[in-house]
């Protein structure tokens, strides 16, 4: 306890604030919540007594040395109301609660090492270069104004709540770097060689891997930087900005799409629509407005895709949509269902079993691609007339393997590879008023151009219902009937 007192007694000294005494002591969690009791209850508050009128106007007029009134405790008060009664942060009807990111002046790690190599000299009974010697600023600022906020907004910390940005900055940052140059010369010398290194004088990973009691030279220092740092009258940290960002929410469920004519997401040529809309846009009309975002800032993914002139109709094709910044983190069931029926009114796609998910079931849209089964029903045409022979040799109960040089029609935009596909089976039925036509239903792998299945594209893929039969086959339509995703869950029929 008396090398505590000690080292309080010496940091307050030389104008450290009470809150950097408590990192330098290696206060805990609940004492950060209250640094007044935390003080008393080490003992310190008769030191602070004892200094008198004299230490309180002093500290009125220097600002902290190492934290550079960061922890004016007055000023960490009013950010919680701020934030309370800020219009923006208003707008967030959010459940899960709010986190922090709090962005600090790299000058602050230059001020901790300072002070570093200072009590290191001075107490090296208590520290030791091994070891960091304090709670590190931004870790003892977020514990104070987590506890505010909570108190305050009457909600928890929480990663999947609203971020409320605090940004600092300090005016004389730029000047006191520079003196890192006289220190380690090296390190300036490689980074401008570097033509990836940032613009930026030092980044923060930077500092931190260059710049530490064990890695720098101890007499260098302290002949270019100040040891302890020396205090700033009347100039420290600035407050900007408020800022806030709602959480990133992930939707899913499953679309029809009953058009031959409209594509899955937007269809652009060199900036140019080919197409007046898509799957994916009359989806998000329905869905932004609810979580208060434009509907272009919606990414949408799937379990695979269907051509522009390809229905998909059964249950549906899984879809995700990736909602950032949403301003609500809720989906009620009757919204959900007012969203269903709106998309339905289109009368091109509808929606079923939406619902909100967590990034972490996005692992069964995304992975395993290759490894889902597609079911389609297509309707072919023959150059001759159907036969039963042609029938028997289109049901195939047993799986087979075919190869598939990547297809001319999408040989612009899809790597020229040889990809294997298994196909599960092939059923065929005659059609009754075309002699010409027949429909088959067809189990393949995800990945599988169906059309060139049909036709070969030119011996492109083998073997192919071309091959198989001996004659012209071609495609006249083509659904999706369903995929094989039990994802996500089922809600309403």
């Amino acid at each position: 306890m008396e090398q505590q007192n000690d080292i309080y007694q010496y940091l307050r000294s030389v104008d450290c604030c009470r809150v950097c005494c408590l990192r330098f002591l290696k206060g805990t969690k609940e004492e950060f919540t209250d640094i007044d009791a935390a003080l008393q209850k080490r003992g310190f508050e008769s030191v602070e007594q004892e200094n008198g009128f004299q230490a309180v106007k002093k500290l009125k007029q220097n600002v902290c040395i190492a934290c550079l009134g960061l922890f004016d405790l007055d000023r960490i008060a009013t950010l919680a109301c701020e934030v309370k009664e800020n219009a923006s942060y208003q707008q967030y009807q959010c459940e899960a609660g709010f986190l922090t990111s709090i962005s600090l002046p790299i000058v602050l790690h230059l001020r901790q090492l300072a002070l570093w190599f200072d009590v290191l000299d001075r107490f090296p009974q208590v520290y030791s270069a091994a070891n960091t010697p304090d709670i590190a600023v931004k870790d003892a600022l977020k514990m104070i104004i987590i506890h505010q906020l909570e108190e305050t907004l009457g909600k928890p910390f929480s990663v999947d709540g609203v971020m409320i940005n605090v940004p600092y900055s300090y005016a004389k940052e730029q000047d006191e770097l520079r003196t890192l140059e006289l220190i380690s010369p090296g390190v300036f010398a490689d980074r401008k060689s570097n033509k990836h290194t940032k613009k930026e004088f030092i980044s923060r990973n930077a500092f931190e891997k260059h710049f530490s009691p064990t890695s720098i030279n101890k007499e260098r220092f302290r002949k270019h930087y100040a040891v302890p740092p020396v205090s700033t009258e009347g100039v420290g940290l600035v407050r900007g900005e408020l800022t806030f960002t709602g959480p990133t929410i992930f939707l899913a469920g499953r679309y029809n799409k009953f058009s031959r004519e409209l594509s899955q997401t937007p269809w652009l040529i060199d900036g140019k629509r080919k197409m007046e809309g898509s799957v994916q846009e009359t989806i998000a009309a329905s869905i932004a407005p609810h979580f208060g975002v434009r509907d272009e800032q919606l990414i949408f993914s799937s379990s695979g895709r269907e051509d522009v002139d390809v229905r998909c109709l059964g249950e549906g094709r899984p879809f995700v949509l990736e909602i950032i910044d949403a301003k609500t983190d809720q989906l009620p069931e009757e919204v959900a269902i007012s969203m269903e029926q709106q998309v339905g009114k289109s009368n091109t796609v509808a929606i079923r079993d939406i619902q909100l998910v967590k990034r972490e079931d996005l692992v069964h849209i995304r992975g395993g691609e290759e490894d889902k089964r597609k079911f389609y029903r297509a309707l072919c045409v023959t150059a001759e007339p159907v036969t039963e022979v042609m029938i028997q040799k289109l049901r195939i109960d047993d799986p087979f393997v075919m190869q598939q040089v990547t297809p001319l029609r999408v040989l612009h935009r899809r790597t020229l590879l040889a990809r294997p596909r298994t196909v599960y089976s092939v059923r065929a039925f005659a059609c009754r008023g075309n002699p010409h036509a027949m429909v088959v239903d067809i189990v393949s792998q995800a990945g599988t151009y169906i059309k060139e299945l049909v036709h070969s594209d030119f011996g492109r893929t083998g073997p192919s219902f071309r091959s198989i039969i001996g004659t012209q086959i071609d495609i006249h339509a083509l659904d999706v009937m369903a995929i094989d995703l039990d994802w996500p869950k089922k809600l309403r029929r």
